[in-house]
C-alpha cells in the first residue's frame, strides 16, 4: 500500500468492493500470460520461474505494508509481480521505479516485489482494484478477474504486426497516443479503479505437444484437432487455442506437468522461457511456432494512487514506461536463441512458421475470435495492424 510519509494522506476513500463472485470463480487461474516474443518470429524469453505469469506464484495474502522512508515527503508505492528477478516481468517495476525516483527528485519511490511476494495473481488483481496494492505487472486479460472483459482486446491473437510486434504493441497500447487504448484504459479506471500506465512487450506464445512417433506434427488446424491441450481459464486465451483447432481442457498451471506425464492432455501453449523453466519440455516432443499471441505486459496502478500523484509525477510514470520498452525488447531478443538451442539439445523438434500452414492457423483463430467476441470486435479491429479478417 502507498505510504505518504509524514503527509497524513489516506486513500481509504478510494477503496471499493471487489467482485467476490468473480474472484471465487477464477481463484484457480494460471498460465494467463506469455513471455518471450519476437520481431518476425524471434525474441522469446523472459527467464525465471513464473516469469510470464503462467504460475500463480502462491496465493499468499498481500500484507499491504510499505517500506517507509527517511524523507518525510516521499510517497512509496509497492509493486508486485508473479515473476522472479532476472526477468523482464520480474524486474520492470524496479526499472520504472529508478527512473521515477530520479525524475521526481525522490518524491515518489517504487518498492518492487517479485515472485508473488505480495500475493498471487487472483489476489493481486483484487488488491489493485480495491487499493490494497499500489501497482501490479501482469497481462491485461487478467483484469477479467474483476469482471473487466474489455481489456482482453490487448491480448487478442494474431492482432499485432508479425514483422514488428514489439513496436506495434507499444504504439497500440500507449495510453497517451492511442485513442482506442485510451478509451479501454479509461473504462478500466472508471469501473475497476485500475489504471494502466502502458505496457512492455512480454512475448509470444507457442504450442508444445507430444507427437506420436512416426506421426507428422500438426501443420494446420485440422491436424491439431487430433490433440487435447491444456487451456488457460481466461476466455481470450482459451478461445484462441480452440481457434487453432485443438480440443481443450482447463488445467491449473501447477498441474500441467502431471497432466502431460499421465497423458491427460497432449500439449499446452506458452512462451519458450516457461516451457524451459517449468521443465515442460521433459514431457513434450515438439514445439509448433504458431506465434499466435504477442502479449503486452501491463503496468497497472490503483486509480486512487494515480490521482494522488501530481501531473508531473503522473507524466514521470508514463515517460518511464516508454523508456524501459527498448530495454525489455532487447533482453527478450538476446535470450531467445540460447533457450531454443537448449530445447533442441534436450531432443525437442521446433517446427517453424515456414514449416506449417501459418495462414490457416491465423485465419481459423481470427474467425473464432470474431465469432466469440462480437462486443469486442470493433475495438480489436481498431487496434489490429490490418482489418483482422480471417
Amino acid at each position: 500500500m502507498v505510504s505518504h510519509e509524514g503527509t497524513g494522506t489516506s486513500r481509504r476513500s478510494y477503496v471499493k468492493g471487489a467482485g467476490a463472485a468473480s474472484f471465487v470463480a477464477l481463484t484457480g487461474l494460471a498460465g494467463c500470460s506469455g513471455d518471450g516474443g519476437d520481431g518476425g518470429g524471434d525474441g522469446d524469453s523472459d527467464g525465471g520461474s513464473g516469469s510470464d505469469g503462467d504460475s500463480d506464484g502462491g496465493d499468499g495474502d498481500s500484507d499491504g505494508g510499505s517500506s517507509g522512508n527517511a524523507n518525510q515527503n516521499t510517497m512509496t508505492l509497492q509493486a508486485n509481480s508473479p515473476a522472479q528477478e532476472g526477468s523482464v516481468h520480474g524486474d520492470v517495476a524496479a526499472w520504472i521505479g529508478d527512473i521515477v525516483s530520479e525524475r521526481t527528485d525522490g518524491a515518489v519511490e517504487v518498492e518492487a516485489f517479485s515472485g508473488s511476494e505480495l500475493g498471487g495473481q487472483a489476489q493481486s488483481i483484487q488488491d489493485i482494484s480495491s487499493g490494497a496494492l499500489d501497482m501490479y505487472v501482469i497481462p491485461y486479460a487478467l483484469t477479467a478477474i474483476v469482471d473487466m472483459q474489455e481489456a482482453q482486446v490487448f491480448d487478442a491473437p494474431y492482432m499485432y504486426d508479425p514483422d514488428n510486434p514489439y513496436e506495434d504493441i507499444y504504439e497500440k497500447t500507449d495510453p497517451q497516443d492511442s485513442e482506442p487504448a485510451r478509451e479501454v484504459i479509461e473504462n478500466l479506471a472508471e469501473q475497476a479503479d485500475i489504471r494502466s500506465l502502458g505496457a512492455v512487450a512480454q512475448g509470444t506464445r507457442r504450442v508444445s505437444l507430444t507427437v506420436p512417433e512416426g506421426t507428422e506434427p500438426p501443420r494446420n488446424p485440422e491436424m491439431l484437432s487430433n490433440y487435447t491441450m491444456r487451456a488457460v481459464p481466461i476466455s481470450m486465451y482459451a478461445e484462441a487455442l480452440k481457434g487453432l483447432g485443438a480440443e481443450t481442457t482447463n488445467i491449473d498451471a501447477s498441474e500441467i506437468i502431471q497432466a502431460l506425464a499421465t497423458g491427460s492432455v497432449d500439449g499446452q501453449e506458452n512462451p519458450y522461457n516457461i516451457i524451459k523453466n517449468f521443465q515442460i519440455y521433459e514431457e513434450q516432443t515438439h514445439i509448433i511456432e504458431t506465434d499466435h499471441m504477442h502479449v503486452p505486459l501491463a503496468i497497472l496502478m490503483h486509480e486512487g494512487v494515480f490521482q494522488d500523484l501530481s501531473d508531473s509525477q503522473q507524466q514521470a510514470f508514463f515517460d518511464a514506461v516508454r523508456e524501459v520498452q527498448p530495454r525489455a525488447r532487447e533482453q527478450l531478443l538476446n535470450e531467445l536463441e540460447s533457450i531454443k538451442q537448449f530445447l533442441r539439445d534436450e531432443g525437442l523438434t521446433i517446427v517453424t512458421p515456414e514449416e506449417i500452414d501459418y495462414d490457416a492457423y491465423r485465419s481459423s483463430t481470427r474467425a473464432r475470435i470474431r465469432d466469440q467476441f462480437p462486443d469486442l470486435l470493433d475495438t480489436i479491429e481498431s487496434l489490429a495492424h490490418d482489418d483482422y479478417q480471417p
